[in-house]
Order: structure tokens, then sequence, then C-alpha cells
């Protein structure tokens, strides 16, 4: 049995988080998802994902400061990073964002344009 790509999403919103999950499994994606940053940081500690997608506004923690916390316990997700939010930022915003992380999708998203960029960004290709 071939491996599914492990993806952790971390949002506060419930719809939110099965959309993306019903989506991505859908596309051969194992995805666990968790709606604060506290489980977040706890998953990364126990589990070594080839994704996380990140909600930036989050409620007990800025998700620019989680990113960081990811990378320091997983070094790996450096660059495996997607940040979503539904608050619009500038192109220096997004620049910086991307530089940091994957990628940036703004809420609310298509599920084609987030299948497409979790794709690019995992360089796997999960079986569907």
């Amino acid at each position: 049995m071939e491996k599914r790509p492990l993806v952790l999403v971390v949002d506060d919103e419930e719809q939110m988080l099965q959309v993306i999950r019903e989506t991505l499994e859908g596309c051969g994606y194992q995805v666990d998802t968790v709606t604060n940053c506290r489980d977040a940081l706890a998953q990364v500690r126990n589990i070594a994902y080839e994704l996380v997608i990140l909600d930036l506004l989050l409620p007990d923690m800025n998700g620019f400061v989680l990113s960081q916390e990811l990378v320091r316990v997983r070094p790996k997700l450096k660059d495996r990073i997607l940040f979503m939010s539904a608050v619009l930022f500038g192109q220096n915003t997004v620049d910086h964002l991307r530089a940091m992380g994957a990628g940036f999708l703004s809420k609310p998203f298509e599920t084609t344009s987030l299948v497409q960029v979790v794709n690019r960004i995992s360089g796997l290709s999960p079986a569907a």
C-alpha cells in the first residue's frame, strides 16, 4: 500500500477544516486537523507532516509566530507551510509570507486552487 502524504491543517473554523479535509482526502492525502496552536505544536512534535496549512489569525497565537515554532520543532517544514487568511493583506505582506513558507491563499478560495498549491508544495503524487 502506497504511503499517503500527511498534511496538518490548523484553523479555528470547523467548517473550513471540514472542507479542506474532504478536498485533500479526496485527492489522496491523509489529513489531520486542529483548531489551535497548542494542539498544532503537539501534533508536529509527534508526527512528521509533509505540509502544514496554517490560518494566520488563531485565537491562541499569531500564525506567524506559530510557523516559526513549527519550523524550530521540524526544520523540514521550512518551505512546507501554506498560510491562509480571510484578511486582505498588501503585496508586501503576501511576498513576506511566501518568503517565510510555501505560499499564501486568501479565503475564500476555490478548492481547485487549494489542490494545485498543495500538490506543488508537497512535490508528492498522492494516490487518487
